[in-house]
């Protein structure tokens, strides 16, 4: 006879639960090179999800969160999650196409919070990250 405790079950669940996931955004050109964006360009994400933003064409792309959407601790947080950082609230330079940076959804408030390509800023290039 199979006897599995309650104890047991909760915790093969919260295991599972724990399982970090990972979302792409694909940054991109068109071929026309008149539109860059995110794809996708709205992210719905629980704090510990990683993002990979990926470069696919129409580099460099240098993405940044949008300081006035955060509060100091959100601030603190954000530059933290940004580790390879070349200055405030900003990701890495992804210089060639294939480049990419993942970084790691931090305890923000729920809420939403606005990045952008720097690089690219003209073309209106934005997305928007959704806490839960």
């Amino acid at each position: 006879m199979l006897r599995i405790s309650l104890a047991a079950i909760l915790a093969l669940f919260a295991a599972g639960a724990s399982v970090q996931q990972t979302q792409v955004v694909r940054l991109t050109r068109s071929p026309d090179g008149l539109l860059y964006r995110f794809a996708p360009g709205r992210i719905t994400a629980r704090p510990g999800t990683t993002i990979e933003f990926r470069a696919e064409s129409g580099a460099p792309y240098q993405i940044a969160f949008e300081p006035t959407d955060l509060d100091a601790r959100g601030r603190g947080l954000i530059a933290a999650a940004l580790s390879h950082t070349n200055g405030e609230f900003r990701g890495p330079v992804l210089a060639d196409s294939g480049s990419h940076f993942r970084m790691t959804v931090p305890s923000l408030q729920p809420g939403s919070y606005r990045f952008f390509c720097l690089t690219h800023i003209a073309y209106r290039m934005a997305g928007l990250l959704i806490v839960q």
